[in-house]
């Protein structure tokens, strides 16, 4: 068992060191205030011009719906919710006009709000713990994610496929898995090195195409808090941080390119395959033509 799990180690290694690892330079800071209380950033997104976000108190038995205005960066709406659990996670589809917040922290619950007047609806069991959600607009389905693996369900959260689209993410011990995003072609996915377990504080974010291969991943500066999710608005990233100086803050950044992806080594065999056939097909053609054209020239003498 040991070996075994020695040789997912090395792979996982060998794995990483061939993605393009970047700094992200986190200058402009767009919204800034005092924790409430005992209570602490968890899921975000954003919805048409808002950005909509959940505060969750540390017992996890009440919330506070927070929503600022992105043109404006002012706050827009703020009221006292009762528990949405840990709340880790929340997306948002443009075609229900739908948030949808995970309770998470094994529960199987999903809260549904409403996109105009930021109030809840309803309660939704999908039937898997799921931990970080987002929509992708293309596929019109959902991609989740349990502890390390990801699914998709369809646009009505049912757990049609079971056959994961990404398995083994994070073995790290100390790391806090939260929210991910989707955003042109991708998944963002956020991490914090959680400092009471060894981390040194720091934050991660990977980043993986639909087919679960992970192509990029993602540093910030460790002074500048625990990262709980990520959000996207007029192509830019936002990331939103509970401070290591007692504030809870978003910055926004430009979006680093995504790096081409290295085929593997079946695929080169098969693309040199492919243009052997090529070159082979083109030139039984022009030997068929030469016969053809001596044949006629012989006929016609």
């Amino acid at each position: 068992m040991k070996k075994y799990l020695c040789f997912i180690f090395i792979i996982l290694l060998f794995f990483f060191k061939s993605v393009k690892a970047e700094d992200l330079n986190l200058e402009e800071e767009i919204i800034s205030f005092d924790k409430i209380n005992n209570f602490s950033l968890q899921g975000f997104t954003t919805a048409n011009k808002y950005l909509f976000m959940v505060l969750v108190e540390s017992d996890d038995l009440s919330s506070i719906i927070q929503v600022y205005d992105l043109d404006t960066y002012e706050l827009v709406k703020s009221y006292a919710y009762k528990s949405l659990g840990h709340a880790n996670d929340v997306t948002y589809n443009k075609n229900t006009n739908k948030l949808y917040i995970l309770r998470a922290d094994g529960s199987s619950l999903v809260e549904v709000f409403d996109g105009n007047n930021w109030r809840h609806e309803k309660t939704i069991d999908v039937k898997l713990p799921i931990r970080s959600i987002t929509y992708v607009d293309s596929e019109d389905q959902y991609y989740v994610r349990t502890v390390a693996t990801g699914f998709r369900l369809d646009n009505k959260l049912n757990w049609n496929n079971k056959i994961p689209f990404i398995i083994g993410m994070n073995f790290n011990n100390d790391i806090g898995r939260q929210g991910w995003e989707y955003y042109n072609g991708f998944i963002y996915y956020t991490n914090w090195s959680w400092i009471r377990l060894g981390g040194d504080g720091s934050n991660i974010i990977y980043v993986y195409d639909l087919k679960g291969n992970m192509r990029q991943y993602l540093h910030t500066k460790e002074d500048i808090g625990e990262v709980e999710g990520i959000a996207f608005y007029n192509n830019k990233m936002i990331l939103g941080f509970n401070g290591y100086d007692k504030k809870i803050k978003f910055y926004i950044s430009d979006i680093p390119s995504v790096p081409e992806m290295e085929p593997s080594k079946e695929d080169k065999e098969i693309k040199e395959e492919s243009k052997s056939y090529k070159i082979y097909y083109i030139g039984g053609l022009i030997v068929i033509f030469i016969i053809i054209w001596k044949t006629k020239n012989k006929m016609c003498k």
